[in-house]
């Protein structure tokens, strides 16, 4: 019973001065004939194999499995001899399936290479390997369960692989260097599937591999401003809702700031920005968010771009990043209430006025045109909450299995150790943890103004 292994008894046991347990067994199951199913008694010779088993305790454990070598029955039977076996150590196994499972679900669990298993359980490395991929096809393997926000995100695997047609001479690509990634941003299912590639295409042609009951139940998808994800979810989910990741939209909205400023600057003085101009000084405070910013930090932005032309450029660049945020933070995770479509709508009206009164800056020009053609999928993005932050941390995983890996060749195998880790916590956490709701999130307001973006259109440099 302490020994674990169904039909072996173990018969003696010592442990050896290094602490090495020493197991003598023997099988306890019918001896059967794989040829012809006949029960046998009549006994032609004893073997003794020594499989490598799990450790007891901490220290290695020598199984000495005695096995019997039987004569078959039934005379019409072409196998003369058989070997008696059990399910944990089938014929010709050098290690048990429970050692074999062990390894795999450290890989699979805990997160390590096969690698550093093998060398833990005291097995080469592709056993692991082959055990662990075994285990995770038959996880990997099922369809996904029905989502009703899904998520797409590219990943980069690696360098592509190339080679050379024998007959034309040209070079083939055997894989290529993107993946792109489908997620439950419910936060059951973690990752769902991998595709080779970053087209439309290739996106689309892992949406058509699912069932259209599981097509259309998808409601909100989730996506960067890529225009190949949008092709691809317009072309196969027509009756889902885009919603763009809105860190992405203000992340391009500082971009334009910091284009501005690097121009301004290069514009007042002739050259790049360095240590001791005004403006470069601040260029961390501008990417801050305004509410953020302490009065002190607020009156040092506002004294320094004031200065120059140059700087009120750059001013009125960081003004319409923060209308753009501010028609962003209508967001009920900010707010703590559902907003209307037409409040969001107004603001992003706001910001666009700004920009066309402020025609002459072409970084910003080209800001106001970008957040123009995504305005319905910005505004879905605001009104229904739905972000792309799942997708990233879970990239995040898909990035670290790689480097744990040391990089990857095979791109099958990376597919195989991205979704498990990627579904790692899922697969904890989906039978006894029930999910919880988020709670809303204040912003702390560091000075007094009631409405900073309305107080920032009245500055002095705004004439």
């Amino acid at each position: 019973m302490l020994f674990g292994m169904d039909g072996v008894a173990v018969t003696e046991a010592e442990r050896g001065d290094d602490g090495r347990l020493a197991v003598w067994a023997r099988i306890t199951l019918p001896a059967v004939c794989p040829g012809c199913g006949t029960v046998s008694e009549t006994v032609h010779q004893y073997v003794t194999t020594r499989p490598r088993d799990v450790r007891a305790c901490g220290h290695d454990v020598e199984l000495c499995l005695v096995k019997r070598r039987m004569r078959c029955a039934e005379a019409a039977c072409p196998r003369r001899t058989f070997t008696e076996w059990v399910p944990q150590v089938p014929p010709r196994c050098a290690i048990t399936r429970r050692l074999l499972e062990h390894a795999a679900a450290e890989v699979a669990d805990r997160g390590i290479t096969p690698a550093e298993a093998g060398r833990d359980a005291g097995i080469s490395w592709p056993s692991v390997h082959g055990a662990f991929a075994q285990g995770a096809d038959q996880v990997l393997d099922d369809p996904p369960a029905p989502v009703a926000h899904l998520g797409i995100d590219e990943h980069r695997r690696g360098r592509p692989r190339w080679r050379t047609d024998e007959l034309t001479g040209e070079s083939v690509q055997l894989a290529d260097r993107w993946h792109v990634c489908f997620y439950d941003l419910d936060g059951r299912q973690g990752m769902l599937g991998q595709v080779e590639g970053r087209t439309a295409d290739d996106t689309a042609y892992w949406l058509a591999g699912a069932t259209p009951a599981w097509r259309d139940g998808v409601q909100v998808v989730a996506i960067d401003m890529c225009a190949i994800f949008l092709s691809a979810v317009r072309r196969m989910l027509p009756n889902a809702q885009v919603a763009v990741d809105l860190f992405h939209v203000v992340q391009l909205a500082v971009k334009t700031t910091g284009d501005v400023r690097r121009r301004a600057i290069r514009e007042m003085y002739g050259r790049r920005g360095r240590a001791g101009d005004p403006e470069y000084g601040i260029k961390h405070l501008l990417n801050r968010n305004l509410e953020n910013l302490s009065p002190e930090q607020f009156e040092k932005i506002i004294g320094t771009l004031d200065a120059s032309a140059g700087g009120q450029q750059i001013a009125i660049t960081w003004i319409a990043k923060e209308k753009l945020r501010d028609a962003l933070k209508l967001r009920a995770r900010v707010t703590g209430s559902t907003p209307c479509e037409r409040q969001v709508r107004d603001r992003l009206f706001s910001f666009y006025d700004w920009s066309a009164r402020h025609e002459d800056i072409p970084e910003l020009l080209t800001l106001a045109g970008t957040i123009a053609r995504w305005e319905n999928e910005i505004v879905t993005a605001v009104t229904t909450g739905i972000t792309n932050a799942t997708s990233e941390s879970l990239n995040r995983l898909a990035k670290l299995e790689g480097r744990h890996a040391y990089g990857f060749r095979n791109p099958a195998n990376q597919r195989r150790r991205v979704r498990i880790a990627c579904t790692r916590g899922t697969r904890r956490l989906s039978d006894r943890t029930p999910k919880t709701t988020r709670g809303v999130i204040t912003r702390k307001r560091h000075h007094g103004y009631q409405d900073e973006i309305r107080f920032l259109e009245v500055l002095p440099f705004q004439a």
